[in-house]
């Protein structure tokens, strides 16, 4: 059974969000947003459709991530939301090993970005099974009770636009962020093999943040779950002072802060996108743009056009 949420009419959306930001067709602030460096967010945002952000460099790292937490929903939850905002009920949720024969698939049909990416994919690919296990005993300490609604999008207020999010999943009383630790390539051996570091679990600011704006969403308690091949670990206030009710306030604090300076070059920009860039110097040496070569290609041509207006 599917179920769609209603949206808003147009005369709602045209109605609260000023004419610079449509001109941008930026509607919303997402976590994803409101974490990466004012450049990139600009051009990704401001300058990039949703189709050509999706042309973006992709690696086994985001793979993994997506497709373990994916089978895991399949087997806890009850509703599992559609990015077209559909509403699917799994009255049957899969089995292990039901879940084991959709991994092993999808492992098998990914198809590495270069070879860099192909290396490392070749180094863990025999590893998943372990993340997925570890994945369902996470989840399964987690006791959520019926109905387990996953991928369920939360707003927050800002000025001008909400920010937007979707959680991975939840019940009426609590919900749960998940990340994929993985390891490292380490240096080629004599032999020109290579082996991998263990996917160390540490927490990170980032996903504390990202963890902060469900629960200013929801008022729901929070887990932040991490899991590697060996081993998964559950944060919360209990254990993390980074998860705190007032650590979670300070977060909250910062993405609004976030929000307004995003704003603020919204408005002084007048919603032309080569002024928007002109306000920003990208760094092309950073991981942050390792996007691919087309997208890389365009993203430098537009800020030397925005950098001599």
């Amino acid at each position: 059974m599917v179920k769609q949420q209603k949206p808003k009419t147009l005369d709602q959306e045209l109605g609260s969000i000023p004419e610079e930001f449509l001109k941008l067709d930026i509607s919303h602030y997402s976590p994803t947003q409101l974490n990466q460096p004012l450049w990139l967010w600009a051009l990704m945002y401001g300058a990039f459709t949703q189709k050509e952000r999706r042309r973006n460099k992709t690696n086994v790292n985001m793979f993994f991530g997506t497709c373990i937490g994916g089978i895991t929903q399949m087997m806890f939850c009850d509703e599992i939301w559609t990015y077209q905002s559909n509403k699917v009920e799994n009255n049957n949720k899969i089995s292990m090993d039901q879940a084991l024969e959709i991994l092993n698939t999808d492992i098998r049909a990914y198809e590495p970005w270069d070879e860099k990416d192909r290396e490392k994919y070749e180094a863990i690919r025999h590893l998943a099974p372990d993340y997925l296990k570890q994945s369902y005993e996470g989840w399964k300490s987690l006791n959520f009770k019926a109905p387990v609604i996953a991928e369920r999008n939360v707003t927050n207020n800002f000025t001008y636009v909400n920010g937007l999010g979707r959680i991975d999943g939840e019940d009426d009383l609590h919900f749960v962020e998940q990340k994929c630790k993985l390891p490292r390539l380490l240096k080629p051996k004599k032999d020109g093999t290579r082996s991998v570091s263990s996917g160390k679990i540490d927490i990170s600011i980032q996903h504390c943040r990202q963890t902060a704006f469900y629960y200013a969403a929801t008022k729901k308690r929070p887990f932040l779950l991490y899991v590697n091949d060996q081993e998964y670990k559950i944060f919360d206030s209990s254990n993390c002072d980074l998860l705190t009710k007032d650590a979670m306030a300070e977060h909250m604090e910062y993405y609004r802060q976030q929000a307004r300076l995003r704003d603020r070059h919204i408005i002084n920009s007048k919603g032309d996108l080569l002024k928007l860039l002109s306000f920003h110097d990208p760094d092309w040496e950073s991981f942050y743009a390792d996007i691919g070569d087309e997208n890389l290609k365009k993203a430098q041509e537009l800020f030397k056009q925005a950098h001599n207006l």
